[in-house]
């Protein structure tokens, strides 16, 4: 009885991955929302001030925005899901040469970007088959954001940066900057000077640039991730960080096809008022991405984190916790969506709404909740380094949106094409949801491990925490010395952690691994920084218990994270090791 009692004392609580979430959230909504502001501000600007045919123009441009973008999300992607899982190894030799590999990785494809959009552009632009005043109007606006765009492929990749290295108040305050900016440029070429559309696209390139060296004068002055210590790239590194960088790259490659294609069906059934149905619909999702994308940042450093750890029991409570958050919150938001639909029109400036107008706009708003889900797992995906699984599901999921766009178009009212997003989402979810539990399935049997134990502790309970791991490694028959080193090592930990905050109210969540020879003992704790390396000159214990563990370890790994310590030990029964 006293056995399973402890077990369901001290069963993982995800208390503390909930805490971080919950801190870094509002950062990143906030962050989100300024973005929203920088995105949307051209279509609200030349909707009130140049009437509905600049509203359709700029909505017509922005599937090309997608289709150029992918080489920003590719990479940034890429660099940050690399960086934290290498984070999360404790691996300092792989993050140096990652590091240098991301800088130089920047420079090149912000200079590939500026080659190919142009030509890009022009074709795209060209197959719409648009009347020689929206063809003008589009390209008006076109010659600003041309510019703009190698600028925000160095602030896409700030952004996944800063996010890892939890920097999330600052996040928020560049994207204010930029869309502060963006706001001010717009009323005054679009309003004030009367630039027309044009002056809307060439706002946002100020902006942009404004953001970009930003971004980077912070990164490099107050945070480390361009220092390298002198470490050189290998093309491994170059390898690493593109292919773990390739399922969002297919994601946001989709979604450029998805979104030139699906333009196409919506000029094609509603003529070129479909551009402004389908820019008030852009905007009601880009209101539900600020939330979809703020949980998704939120999620990513902790899932980078553990991951490198392969703590798999600590990353599908994350997971959880994070599909809770998404349902209820845009959830609340696609209720809004389906109530006031009008709102939305009035404020792009739309005096009249395009026949349909409402209905579609409805229709498109539920696919919002599942769609949001779907990104978690995507995430989850890359960081567990299923990258081909990932890159496969969204190929196939996403494709289908415009064949069931048309489908629905030719057989149905032609209203009825806005629910292709929630049937091509529901098959990626549907598929998605099978691999989860199958690879759960699988993080069960870990290869010559003797047992896994995965437990929340607090200070006061790390003796009664103590003894519980005693009676795992009995139960899985553990030698008694390593299991005793074990329980020593976590109650040492503990008590230095409390000891450092100087208050019992820390959340602590540790994971024990037992093999024959050997155990690996890991901590996440939000107490204050510690190091254990005496030869850094930077150590600062409170007692000495840390040395003597050293001692004991064969292998001691310890960073500072997310405002959390995370410490790896190795240890062993040396006899039986010798």
């Amino acid at each position: 009885m006293e056995g399973n009692s402890l077990q369901e004392r001290y069963q993982i609580s995800g208390e503390l991955t909930k805490k971080k979430l919950m801190k870094f959230l509002p950062f990143m909504i906030m962050t989100n929302l300024s973005n929203l502001l920088l995105v949307s501000v051209d279509g609200l600007v030349v909707g009130n001030f140049e009437g509905m045919d600049a509203l359709s123009s700029v909505n017509v441009f922005y599937p090309i925005i997608t289709v150029i973008g992918v080489l920003s999300a590719f990479i940034s992607n890429g660099i940050a899901t690399a960086l934290s899982v290498s984070m999360g190894e404790s691996d300092q030799k792989t993050l140096l040469r990652l590091k240098d590999a991301s800088n130089k990785i920047m420079i090149v494809f912000a200079v590939l970007i500026g080659l190919v959009q142009i030509p890009i552009t022009y074709i795209l632009i060209k197959s719409y088959g648009l009347s020689y005043q929206m063809y003008t109007l589009t390209w008006q606006y076109a010659i600003g954001v041309l510019i703009s765009m190698p600028f925000g492929l160095v602030s896409t990749i700030g952004v996944c940066q800063l996010q890892i290295v939890g920097k999330m108040k600052m996040l928020m305050v560049l994207a204010v900057i930029e869309g502060g900016v963006n706001l001010v440029m717009d009323l005054l070429f679009v309003g004030a000077l009367k630039m027309g559309i044009a002056g809307a696209g060439y706002g946002t390139a100020i902006a942009n640039v404004v953001r970009a060296t930003t971004t980077v004068f912070y990164l490099y002055k107050k945070t480390d991730i361009y220092k390298t210590n002198g470490a050189k790239a290998e093309g491994r590194d170059v390898k690493k960080i593109l292919t773990v960088g390739l399922p969002e790259c297919t994601y946001s490659a989709m979604m450029a096809l998805q979104n030139y294609l699906i333009i196409k069906i919506v000029l094609f059934a509603f003529g070129e008022s479909g551009g402004v149905i389908r820019g008030v619909c852009s905007f009601a999702y880009s209101v539900a991405f600020v939330i979809i994308s703020g949980i998704q940042g939120s999620m990513r450093p902790l899932a980078g984190i553990l991951s490198g750890a392969e703590d798999w029991k600590g990353l599908g409570i994350l997971i959880r916790q994070c599909i809770h958050i998404m349902v209820v919150l845009v959830g609340a938001m696609t209720a809004l969506t389906l109530i006031f639909p009008e709102l939305l029109y009035s404020i792009h400036g739309a005096k009249t709404i395009p026949e349909y107008g409402v209905m579609s706009l409805r229709i498109f708003s539920v696919h919002f909740v599942i769609k949001g889900v779907d990104s978690i797992y995507r995430l989850y995906f890359a960081n567990r380094g299923k990258s081909k699984f990932s890159s496969t599901l969204t190929l196939v999921g996403s494709m289908t949106l415009p064949l069931f766009a048309y489908g629905l178009c030719m057989l149905f009212p032609n209203v009825w094409m806005w629910l292709s997003y929630l049937l091509s989402e529901i098959i990626i979810f549907a598929v998605s949801v099978l691999k989860y539990r199958r690879m759960r399935q699988e993080d069960n049997n870990v290869e010559d491990c003797l047992g896994e134990l995965y437990m929340t502790v607090e200070p006061k309970d790390a003796i009664d925490a103590s003894r519980r791991i005693r009676n795992y490694a009995g139960e899985k028959h553990v030698k008694k010395k390593l299991a005793n080193i074990t329980s020593l090592c976590m109650e040492e930990m503990v008590a230095y952690a409390a000891a450092s905050q100087k208050n019992n109210d820390l959340n602590i969540q540790i994971v024990v691994r037992f093999f024959d020879d050997h155990s690996i003992f890991m901590m996440l704790d939000d107490g204050r920084c510690i190091s254990l390396d005496a030869d850094e000159g930077v150590q600062n214990l409170i007692t000495n218990n840390y040395q003597l563990l050293k001692k004991v370890a064969k292998e001691t790994k310890y960073q500072y994270l997310l405002d959390m310590n995370y410490t790896v030990f190795n240890l062993e029964d040396k006899k039986t090791a010798s």
